[in-house]
């Protein structure tokens, strides 16, 4: 009898620890929710060894303790957490395909009522199977097809992008150098974005927050569903030629304020809009919903 609660005890312990793993998981989705999550250059995959390793360390915990009702009821919420975390960072295989394999594993070798599995197992797979093919049809129909790639050193070669700009590299780095695109106090940074859709496309330059950003060692989790559209009527093909902050004083009240500058084309003239603030957050982003 002291054998049998005594093992019972250290299962429920190990429950316990291997939450952890589900807690991390969980937050995880909820940065990703709030947050672009970018990889550091050269780090995806020393973070998906330890990622990957993490996963089957805690996998191996909770089919040791299947059948503790902590346990099996992570093995139920997981399933859920997993198809957000999915949604969150579509395509970024290294983030979403380990603990969602955990998810599944743990999902069929937890303890859980076998009527209750097939109940939840149907609701899951409907969750699964509708919610993406949602988030395609949200995404091309609010969207489009349009293609919006920022414009910087980092642009793909082989891309068609790429092409389009390869003569313009020098003035590229002179623009988008971060000297130049962070604000004077750090705020705000802008960027420039090639819109590629179904008519002429445009260059648009965007500014967004500059000091929000977290920073890990393998990835930094940047602010996203807050930006500003400085113009949108720039010309595909042309990179501008002027973009920079510059201080601009109010007439009437003699207040100072931030502003972009920027010069579209050679011929034009320079234009500039002044930053007060910045539009909410969008939370939605992620949809396809600008």
């Amino acid at each position: 009898m002291k054998e049998i609660l005594g093992n019972l005890w250290v299962k429920r312990c190990v429950s316990v620890f291997s939450a952890a793993y589900f807690a991390v998981i969980t937050l995880l989705t909820y940065a990703t929710f709030l947050y672009k999550l970018e990889f550091a250059e050269g780090m995806t995959g020393s973070f998906l060894v330890i990622y990957a390793s993490a996963s089957i360390f805690f996998l191996v915990l909770m089919i040791y303790t299947r059948d503790i009702f902590l346990t099996r009821l992570m093995s139920v919420l997981m399933m859920p957490v997993a198809f957000m975390l999915i949604l969150l960072n579509m395509y970024i295989w290294a983030l979403i395909i380990p603990p969602f394999l955990v998810a599944l594993v743990m999902f069929f070798a937890a303890g859980t009522r076998e009527n209750v599995k097939v109940i939840l197992g149907t609701i899951f797979l409907l969750m699964y199977v509708l919610g993406i093919v949602a988030y395609f049809v949200l995404n091309m129909l609010i969207a489009g097809s349009s293609v919006e790639t920022v414009i910087d050193l980092s642009l793909d070669p082989a891309g068609s992008v790429y092409q389009l700009y390869s003569g313009q590299m020098k003035r590229i780095s002179d623009v988008t150098d971060e000297a130049n695109t962070y604000s004077p106090d750090g705020a705000y940074r802008f960027y420039i974005t090639d819109l590629q859709d179904s008519d002429k496309g445009a260059v648009k330059i965007y500014v967004v927050p500059a000091n929000q950003d977290i920073k890990l060692k393998y990835f930094t989790l940047k602010q996203k569903g807050i930006r500003k559209t400085i113009t949108k009527n720039g010309t595909r093909g042309i990179v501008p030629p002027n973009v920079g902050w510059i201080v601009e004083t109010d007439e009437n009240t003699g207040e100072n304020f931030l502003a972009v500058m920027y010069q579209l084309t050679d011929e034009e003239l320079p234009k500039s809009m002044r930053i007060r603030s910045l539009p909410a957050k969008n939370y939605f982003e992620f949809l396809g919903i600008s």
